[in-house]
């Protein structure tokens, strides 16, 4: 496995990607206190701390927009050099198992997740820090979001990732990502919002009395489900394909 996760890094190192970890982002961190300062007013009353209403609105435009087209797009580019020129030939000619590379690009995929979430932290924590929000700096809270954050992301991650392994061209993955989340704001409203993997990351990205989610112990149930189920699905539909 450690071998298969090096590999995966140098055929990341070869692209451009870490341009978007800092363009998706610094869009959704920006979107947010553009949102936040216009309409201030309107989301800070006496007692609120800025720090958690300037989040949620982070996690309003970073959750059901930006981050699941960034899941599409970083699954799409963990299996783009297997389409290209039959490398999924040559790969999977090796003698190693199936799982294993599935499971080592969706362990690449979740790292690039959880890299664009610590930067997601930073750049909100920075451009606070420069606009002197008031209240106390709830840190802990702030990590345990972004925490949150990745574990709702890990149904969509696998998701994207089966149809990435199935697509042969990049804008497939891509254009399936942006099509499921258009309406992710309005699912995330009704009660199929908390098996919607284009939604998930938002609620749990949302402070408590914003989020929609009437029960956490069922929300993470059914996340933890989805993503067992999605897991097993992946797998077992890699090892028994034909050599692609």
């Amino acid at each position: 496995m450690k071998e298969i996760l090096t590999v995966e890094k140098l055929k990341l190192k070869r692209s451009k990607i870490w341009i978007l970890y800092i363009l998706g982002p610094l869009i959704g961190v920006m979107l947010a206190y553009t949102n936040f300062y216009n309409n201030y007013e309107l989301f800070v009353q006496p007692g609120d701390n800025e720090w958690i209403e300037a989040w949620t609105q982070v996690a309003i435009f970073m959750g059901p927009f930006v981050l699941p087209i960034m899941v599409g797009v970083y699954a799409a580019f963990v299996c783009r050099s297997e389409h290209v020129s039959g490398g999924w030939k040559q790969l999977l000619a090796l003698p190693v198992q199936r799982t294993k590379i599935f499971l080592g690009k969706f362990l690449i995929t979740a790292t690039m997740i959880a890299v664009t979430l610590f930067i997601v932290l930073i750049l909100f924590l920075g451009f606070g820090l420069v606009k002197g929000i008031n209240g106390d700096l709830p840190m802990l809270t702030l990590i345990g979001y972004c925490i949150k954050g990745f574990l709702a992301c890990l149904p969509l991650m696998l998701l994207q990732l089966i149809i990435s392994i199935r697509s042969k061209t990049f804008g497939i993955p891509l254009a399936v990502s942006i099509v499921f989340t258009l309406p992710a704001i309005i699912v995330a409203s009704t009660p199929l919002g908390q098996i919607y993997p284009w939604t998930q990351p938002m609620l749990a990205m949302s402070p408590v009395d914003e989020s929609p989610i009437e029960s956490y112990f069922t929300f993470y149930t059914l996340l933890s489900i989805l993503s067992i189920a999605l897991l097993y699905f992946g797998i077992r539909n890699f090892a028994k394909r034909d050599i692609l």
